[in-house]
């Protein structure tokens, strides 16, 4: 049987019961996996057109539980303390057609109990809302708004993990709109803007700052095969100064290269390379401006029936609270594995590994401070029939940097149970 589609789906990935990003918040800063920044989440687990239906509207409601027993560092200096506390977060995602399109939207609270950090019990708010149509027989539009409401899940905010204690509670938004334009046969233009913005609570927030960054990109692409895209673009970044921290400011201009699909069998995945230019102009000595090449890439590989490898590269640039420095530049490899196990369990371990460097000398020191991180994780999981699974992993994790006091060793363990009404979703994130 052949299938024939002809322009693209509407129909957006819904974030099911079980996403990476459930998981590694699980654990406070910094219990977390070193990886790439956080972007827009996978799908995993889509019920098809099964769920609770309102009207026009499908909901698919899911709920997680996980006791945690991890280190925590979430007080004004980076000496970890020993933490339990249990984790519920039920969720809900939506769908609705609208005109020739598809609305999209979900919500997950995590409500954390028993813990005796006050910082820890704090409830975290994680929402979003997607709008993807086609217009015409040329030109498919995304409209895209996420909104979060944390404390301990720092990632969010810093991709590269410098702010991972002196914690204070945080706002985040990020909008994005994006257009693509079918030019020919296999050529197609594409156009993307947006706008994120951080606000903490505190007058002085401590271990980081309000900042909000302006993104455009345009580029060409080519299908180069039936599922394999090549994409040029060049894109521009603006971080105005930030009240709290001025010399952030930034202007970035780049070009991008990105090939996305299915680049050999069984191996699909992202990647994208590119070279930037930056100016901070109210910053003094190497960190007012940045010239260099950025990076970012996701693959993985089927191995067989019930077996992967994943790998995570990552090189770029993010606002620095540190010093003098308006940026640092963050450099990570993730490699994880996942296998099959005896009684229809299954085996996952990852091995991760950041560095972050920083362009001007530190206080104290004749050179510019560095961070190392290298982590790892083991962990087994089994589906219980269709609707539920459980899982148990272990995480350890080192930080050593040339700074006094900032060299940080946390561990933690974490059992999770999650049921989808309608499906549970991958329990393999």
């Amino acid at each position: 049987m052949l299938t024939v589609v002809f322009g693209e789906q509407p129909a957006p990935e819904l974030r099911g019961p079980v996403t990476p990003d459930l998981y590694r918040r699980l654990f406070p800063t910094g219990a977390q996996g070193t990886g790439a920044p956080e972007g827009e989440e996978p799908g995993f687990g889509r019920a098809g057109g099964e769920g609770i239906a309102l009207g026009r509207v499908t909901l698919r409601p899911y709920v997680s539980a996980a006791w945690v027993d991890a280190d925590v560092l979430a007080f004004d200096n980076p000496v970890p303390v020993r933490d339990r506390y249990l984790q519920v977060a039920p969720g809900v995602t939506a769908s609705l057609p609208l005109f020739d399109g598809v609305l999209a939207a979900e919500y997950e609270p995590r409500f954390r109990f028993f813990s005796d950090i006050p910082l820890v019990n704090e409830t975290s708010h994680f929402a979003g809302v997607r709008y993807e149509a086609p217009i015409g027989s040329r030109v498919f539009l995304r409209l895209a708004q996420r909104y979060t409401r944390a404390i301990l899940e720092t990632t969010v905010v810093d991709p590269g993990r410098e702010y991972f204690y002196n914690l204070s509670p945080y706002t985040f938004n990020a909008t994005t709109a994006a257009a693509r334009v079918e030019l020919g046969a296999r050529l197609y233009a594409e156009a993307e803007a947006g706008w994120v913005w951080t606000r903490f609570d505190q007058a002085d927030p401590g271990g980081f700052f309000d900042y909000d960054t302006r993104t455009l990109r345009a580029g060409l692409g080519y299908d180069v095969g039936s599922d394999l895209r090549a994409t040029v673009s060049y894109a521009y970044a603006r971080i105005p100064p930030s009240p709290d921290r001025p010399i952030v400011e930034t202007t970035a201009h780049g070009v991008l290269g990105t090939l996305a699909g299915t680049m050999a069998p069984l191996t699909t995945g992202s990647v994208s390379v590119g070279f930037r230019r930056q100016t901070n102009p109210l910053a003094t000595g190497a960190s007012a401006s940045f010239d260099g090449f950025i990076l970012n890439g996701s693959l993985r590989r089927e191995l067989g029936h019930s077996s992967s490898v994943e790998l995570q590269l990552t090189r770029a640039v993010d606002p620095s609270s540190y010093d003098t420095n308006a940026y640092y530049t963050n450099n990570s490899l993730v490699a994880a594995v996942a296998v099959p196990a005896p009684f229809e369990f299954w085996a996952r371990g990852s091995v991760g590994f950041l560095r972050n460097n920083y362009p001007n000398d530190a206080p104290g020191l004749d050179v510019p401070r560095r961070d190392d991180i290298l982590g790892w994780t083991a962990g087994l999981g089994r589906q219980i029939g269709w609707r539920s699974w459980v899982r148990a992993d272990y995480r350890r994790e080192r930080r050593n940097s040339n700074l006094p006091g900032l060299d940080v060793t946390t561990d933690g363990f974490v059992v999770q149970l999650g049921v989808g009404l309608f499906g549970s979703g991958s329990s393999r994130p």
